[in-house]
């Protein structure tokens, strides 16, 4: 028997099927990655194709099947986030994290946690924080909540802050000493990337980073990323 469900969601990412059904991908609170297909959405007179606008905020009624996509039988927007499609760089930064999102998170798990720290992350770019700052700090705290978690504290083998490298292969920094190998990284965007693991999310907008500095950070992690998750 097909089980229905309901959920909230956000959209990452929506892709033309057939001539006038949609697929879209959700980033959902009860089933983690989800993808559904919206028989319909592309007809304009259908009110789930506005719904499902990238990055809504959207709560949906689905059809669960065993195999297959599962089939989109009601979507309601609950929210959509206009002053970040107003604005580019805070656009930008909301597509990147969609994309980290479905790129790195598992399909169809029982854990509300990217989706709640995704939907924290998008309400503080609507609110007015630092796109650059907040894209970064979402970046390493997705990375963690996957369990991929880099080592920030300093170095992965002693602990100690001086002389660090970046080892995307080994999960972080590594001193010299250690082995580490390649341009040092600068004390300050060591202590940068472990604040923005763990500060809370008020005190990330107070942060005055250095464009230099975002641009290396974002190196990194991509680095990280391709070093340590088999996409």
């Amino acid at each position: 028997m097909t089980e229905i469900l309901r959920d909230r969601g956000l959209v990452l990412q929506t892709f033309d099927h057939a001539e006038t059904d949609r697929i879209v991908s959700l980033l959902t609170e009860g089933r983690a990655r989800l993808e559904v297909l919206a028989k319909g959405a592309r007809r304009l007179e259908r009110t789930s194709g506005a719904a499902l606008d990238l990055l809504n905020l959207v709560e949906v009624l689905y059809y669960r099947r065993r195999s297959g996509l599962h089939l989109l039988r009601e979507a309601s927007l609950i929210r959509s986030f206009p002053k970040i499609r107003a604005d580019l760089p805070r656009l930008e930064a909301g597509l990147r994290l969609a994309q980290w999102a479905r790129d790195l998170v598992p399909r169809e798990i029982p854990d509300p946690r990217p989706f709640r720290l995704s939907l924290s992350f998008l309400l503080a770019l609507e609110g007015g924080a630092p796109p650059g700052t907040f894209l970064c700090a979402y970046k390493i705290r997705l990375l963690s909540v996957l369990g991929y978690r880099p080592v920030l504290q300093g170095c992965l083998v002693c602990g100690g802050k001086e002389g660090l490298t970046w080892s995307a292969e080994r999960g972080g920094f590594l001193c010299r000493g250690c082995g580490g190998s390649g341009e040092e990284v600068p004390p300050r965007v060591q202590r940068t990337m472990e604040a923005l693991l763990r500060l809370p999310l008020a005190a990330l907008g107070r942060l005055h980073i250095p464009e230099d500095d975002l641009r290396t950070m974002d190196a990194m992690l991509t680095a990280f990323r391709a070093a340590q998750v088999a996409l």
